[in-house]
């Protein structure tokens, strides 16, 4: 690959050292906030199956008979599943609005739009390819941290911030194994199987919850206990099907397979007839559409998790 026409070499390796190092900062710093969010999802979902659940065993506790039932038990069970719910509502309410998850989608993204720069710059790129100052290294990187300035990011050190990256004036051929495959192997595709084995999890869950009903349906006819039990299988039906819908497993599915798809052809036709074309102006544009691939991906799974649910309704 050509090297950018830069004042030095010194000046390239240390903008690509400053970039990767904002890539693995963000990088950090998303994870750490989808974790988070993650966490929090997972124990509203249990608040809300957990308080269905105790709401009516306190309505039902006593009508059981059950010898050495205390009696404030009812009135416990109706005080804990209470709190559950209301705990629940709290939670979704306030650590999962739109602000915590807007942040982390804002770091994601920056994240990536780092990582896209480093890449093109290793491999001298455009932008980068007649780069003759730190303002044309850099300018980018400052559009880019401008948009999650007030967002604190984590700490990490040198070791940490220089982990994985890129060598300067990487070959396209490299290029390929580091970027193009490792995305496709090691990420979409993986992601992709993930979302689809979860998504079928909470089908089969779910099914599974919609035939109890049924059978629960037809026994509350002798049994009038039994019809707050067909409620309580409803609430965690229901709470199941928010807690993918907040996931978007389905969405995620076809994105990360469309773009591993479209990685895959992009990297066939470069096989194919890429190499024959001399210059780099080929090895250019082969390597700015494989990052707009990857950049629209991101754009799109930004523009998913931003919107709110009531605009996804038809």
């Amino acid at each position: 690959m050509a090297t950018p026409i830069l004042v030095d070499k010194e000046s390239w390796n240390s903008a690509l050292k400053y970039i990767w190092g904002q890539f693995k900062t963000w990088d950090a710093t998303s994870l750490a906030l989808k974790g988070k969010i993650t966490r929090w999802r997972n124990i509203v979902l249990w608040l809300s199956i957990g308080g269905a659940i105790l709401g009516t065993l306190s309505q039902q506790v006593n009508g059981w008979k059950i010898a050495g039932v205390p009696a404030w038990l009812t009135a416990t069970l109706g005080v804990l599943a209470g709190a559950a719910l209301g705990a629940a509502s709290y939670l979704t309410k306030e650590v999962l609005s739109q602000g915590p998850e807007a942040n982390a989608v804002r770091t994601r993204a920056a994240a990536e739009a780092f990582k896209r720069e480093a890449y093109l710059l290793a491999t001298g790129a455009p932008p980068y390819a007649a780069a003759a100052s730190a303002n044309e290294l850099l300018e980018k990187t400052e559009d880019i941290r401008a948009g999650v300035n007030n967002i604190p990011p984590l700490t990490l050190s040198s070791e940490q911030q220089e982990a994985g990256a890129p060598a300067a004036a990487m070959t396209v051929d490299d290029y390929v194994k580091q970027r193009v495959v490792q995305q496709i192997d090691e990420y979409y595709l993986p992601q992709t199987r993930i979302s689809a084995q979860r998504l079928a999890l909470g089908r089969k869950v779910s099914l599974a919850l919609g035939a109890i009903a049924i059978v629960l349906g037809f026994w509350s006819a002798k049994s009038a206990s039994v019809a707050g039990w067909v409620a309580v299988i409803g609430a965690i039906t229901a709470a199941i099907a928010a807690y993918q819908y907040a996931a978007r497993y389905q969405y995620l599915i076809v994105s990360y397979q469309a773009t591993a798809d479209r990685l895959k052809w992009l990297k066939t036709k470069w096989e194919i007839d890429g190499k024959s074309q001399p210059g780099d102006a080929a090895k250019y544009a082969f390597i700015v559409a494989c990052e707009d691939a990857i950049a629209t991906e991101n754009s799109a799974w930004m523009a998913e998790w931003t919107r709110k649910p009531e605009n996804t309704r038809g």
